[in-house]
């Protein structure tokens, strides 16, 4: 509107009143000076993602006002996009906030920008967006390990594996895992939990009535934990390792026939069975299975007379050993420990799950059953999950609850490691961590 002085157009964007620019002004009560401003926007730039045009993209108010609300879009249909968004070029006086739409790819992140229109004008506004932070896709691969058993048989945990040619229980190795960007996967590892509880009497004459007597012992078999990785269409489980048998040799004390001639209990890893016979007829019992995929069985016990005999429990790379074979006592036989599964997903060889019996090896391990006597509670060798990736696809590490964890990197690879417990053998059930993809 223009401002005229007698019939003198006022030119130079200004009226002023000594040295002071008169802003507004009122004649009557109707403006005859009003400092109207523009802003207008073009797609904004940066990072090679994909900008819708601010909308709405011009808008023209006075000066100091609310401006209406502007928004605008930024995506990448090739990954999902996180961060914090920082923003240049912005005209002052205006401020903006970000809502990221989600994770998966092709996900999208919405800028909303507010505040008080400026007494200039911007024209063809240009921002330039910072800070956005992008994953892809990605395949992984994978070992998971069931947690040993106890006590005399027990197998060794489970484990499946796409890492090298060879899973457990002689089968082939699986796929990687599909990870899906910003994906969570839940990774859990559950520690050892009872499974039965045996009484020994000390002494004669309470063979009978163990609870009755004046010493006796509770004996524990556990199964070892399983351990799984769930999250969108993933969901493994490896099974934790049999239990073994609880000890008690005499044919005569209190719950007697569970525990000296039994099948052997099924698991990731089955474990080996067990007899007793006297000197009556010969006796045979048979191994637990393994599960498909995971682990081999444990041994058969006898047939043998007038003697004891005590099967190998299963392991991950082989069958736990048979004991006694059409034997006469009075002798005690053992079979031989099932074999751990050699693998480097780590970087260097490792035995997992070996199972319990004669010659045991790598005992120590993950996995691996726990063949001792001594109170049957003796801790199993907990489970353990290997995740090994791109570094250049290593997403986060969230929610973590009582459990360990290590991230090493071997050449162009990752290797995220996940214990149970905070080291302990005995951290307890569902100890979990959430992966980000």
């Amino acid at each position: 509107m223009p401002l005229y002085k007698g019939t003198v157009e006022v030119t130079g964007g200004g009226l002023y009143k000594g040295s002071t620019e008169i802003e507004n002004g009122l004649k009557t009560n109707q403006f005859f000076y009003e400092n109207l401003s523009t802003i207008s926007w073009v797609a904004p730039t940066g990072q090679g993602l994909t900008y819708s045009v601010p909308t709405p993209q011009t808008q023209t108010k006075d000066g100091g006002v609310a401006m209406d609300t502007v928004t605008f879009t930024i995506t990448n249909a090739a990954a999902n996009i996180q961060g914090t968004v920082a923003i240049s070029g912005m005209p002052p006086g205006l401020t903006f906030t970000q809502v990221n739409s989600g994770a998966g790819l092709g996900n999208t992140i919405t800028i909303t920008i507010n505040g008080l229109m400026p007494e200039d004008s911007y024209f063809n506004t240009l921002l330039t967006i910072s800070g956005v932070t992008g994953s892809t896709n990605y395949n992984a691969d994978f070992l998971m390990c069931g947690g040993g058993g106890t006590n005399i048989g027990a197998g060794g945990g489970g484990v499946r594996t796409s890492y090298g040619s060879v899973s457990g229980g002689g089968a082939a190795a699986e796929s990687q895992l599909a990870m899906v960007a910003g994906q969570d996967y839940v990774i859990t590892i559950n520690n050892p939990v009872s499974t039965s509880v045996r009484t020994s009497c000390s002494g004669a004459p309470f063979y009978y009535n163990c609870a009755g007597s004046s010493g006796y012992v509770v004996w524990i078999a556990r199964t070892g934990g399983d351990v799984s990785i769930v999250g969108g269409a993933i969901n493994k489980t490896v099974l934790g390792g049999a239990a073994g048998l609880a000890s008690n040799p005499d044919s005569f004390a209190g719950d007697s026939a569970g525990r000296t001639t039994s099948n052997g209990n099924a698991g990731g890893c089955g474990g080996g069975a067990r007899t007793y016979s006297g000197n009556l007829g010969y006796v045979t019992t048979y191994g637990g299975s393994g599960t498909a995929g995971q682990g081999f069985g444990g041994g058969q016990a006898g047939p043998n007379r007038n003697s004891s005999a005590y099967a190998g429990g299963g392991g991950a790379g082989g069958a736990g050993g048979n004991a006694g074979n059409n034997a006469t006592g009075p002798s005690t036989f053992s079979g031989a420990a099932g074999l751990p599964l050699s693998n480097s997903i780590t970087g260097s060889a490792y035995n997992y799950a070996s199972g319990s019996g004669a010659g045991q090896t790598n005992s120590a391990n993950y996995g691996a059953a726990n063949g001792s006597v001594s109170n049957g509670g003796d801790p199993s060798n907990m489970g353990i999950f290997v995740l090994r990736m791109p570094t250049a696809n290593f997403g986060s590490i969230t929610g973590t609850l009582n459990i360990d964890y290590t991230k090493t990197t071997i050449g162009t690879d990752t290797i995220l490691t996940i214990f149970g417990g905070n080291g302990s053998a005995n951290g307890g059930v569902g100890q979990s961590l959430t992966y980000t993809a």
